[in-house]
C-alpha cells in the first residue's frame, strides 16, 4: 500500500511538472514573420562606423552574427505549445541592418508567448546533422572543436588616435546558451491572416547597456565589458563570455505585431 501511495505521489509530481504539452500534431496554415532590426545606439547598425561603449571606449564593428534557435509558441491558456521544428536561423547583416525569419505551416491557434534561444542547444551543437542554418560554410563552426559559435562580433578597438587592436568575440559553449521570452502577447494565427513580429536587436548591449551606467552599481542589470582589460580573443572559455551571454539575452526589444 505504501509503495502504491508513493507511486501515485510521484505520478502526480510528474504531471504537475509538465505544465506545457506539445499537442499540435498536424501542420496548420498559419504564417508568422519575425523581423529583426539590428541597431546600435537606437539607429541602424553600420559596419566600420566608430562607436563608443558605456565605458567611453571607442570601437568599430565589421561583422556581427548570431544563431536564433528553438522557436516556441505557447498558447493563451498556458497549457499548449508548438516548437518550430529544426529552427536554427543565422542572423547576420548582409546588405541592410534588418533580416526576417518566415515561419509557415503553423497551427491555426491563438498564442500569447514567443520563446527563442541564442545559440545552439547541446544536442544539435555536437551533432553531425546540419539542420536549418547549421552549415559550417556559414563561418560559425569552430575550426578547432566540435560545435558552433553562438555569437560572433568582430571589429577594432580604437585605443587612441594611432593605436588600434582587434575586437574579436566568438561566444559559444553550453554555458553561454541563453533563452528569451516575450509573454502577454496576442499572436493569432489562422488561414485568413499572416502576422509579423518586429523585434529591435540592440547590438551595443553586448558590451553593456549605456542607460544602466546611470544607475547605482548595485541596481545595474548589465555587464560592462572593458576593452582595455581584454586584450586577447574572447572565445568559448574566455573571461567575459558568460558576461556577454547575459548581455545578449537582454538585447531584444519587442516593438510590435501586426497583420501583413
Amino acid at each position: 500500500m505504501k509503495q502504491i501511495l508513493l507511486l501515485l505521489l510521484f505520478s502526480s509530481f510528474l504531471i504537475g511538472c509538465d505544465t506545457y504539452k506539445e499537442t499540435f500534431d498536424a501542420a496548420g496554415t498559419g504564417e508568422l514573420t519575425i523581423k529583426l532590426n539590428l541597431l546600435h545606439d537606437d539607429d541602424s547598425l553600420t559596419y566600420n562606423k566608430e562607436y563608443i561603449n558605456a565605458l567611453s571606449q571607442n570601437y568599430t564593428i565589421s561583422d556581427f552574427r548570431f544563431y536564433l534557435s528553438n522557436i516556441v509558441l505557447r498558447d493563451t491558456s498556458a497549457t499548449n505549445y508548438f516548437k518550430i521544428p529544426e529552427s536554427y536561423h543565422l542572423i547576420e547583416m548582409i546588405d541592410k541592418a534588418d533580416t526576417s525569419i518566415v515561419l509557415t505551416g503553423l497551427p491555426n491557434h491563438a498564442f500569447s508567448e514567443l520563446e527563442f534561444s541564442i545559440g545552439v542547444d547541446n544536442a544539435a551543437n555536437y551533432s553531425t546533422d546540419q539542420v536549418g542554418d547549421l552549415d559550417p560554410a556559414n563561418g560559425m563552426a569552430w575550426n578547432w572543436d566540435t560545435g558552433y559559435k553562438f555569437m560572433l562580433t568582430e571589429g577594432l578597438r580604437l585605443i587612441d588616435d594611432v593605436n588600434t587592436k582587434g575586437l574579436v568575440y566568438h561566444i559559444g559553449g553550453d554555458a553561454n546558451y541563453r533563452t528569451v521570452k516575450f509573454s502577454g502577447k496576442e499572436i493569432y494565427l489562422n488561414k485568413n491572416n499572416k502576422q509579423e513580429i518586429v523585434l529591435d536587436v540592440h547590438v551595443d548591449f553586448i558590451f553593456g547597456d549605456k542607460k544602466e551606467a546611470l544607475k547605482p552599481e548595485d541596481q545595474r542589470n548589465t555587464n560592462f565589458i572593458d576593452f582595455n582589460n581584454d586584450t586577447d580573443q574572447d572565445t568559448m572559455f574566455g573571461p567575459n563570455t558568460q558576461l556577454i551571454a547575459d548581455n545578449y539575452a537582454q538585447m531584444f526589444e519587442w516593438k510590435e505585431i501586426f497583420v501583413k
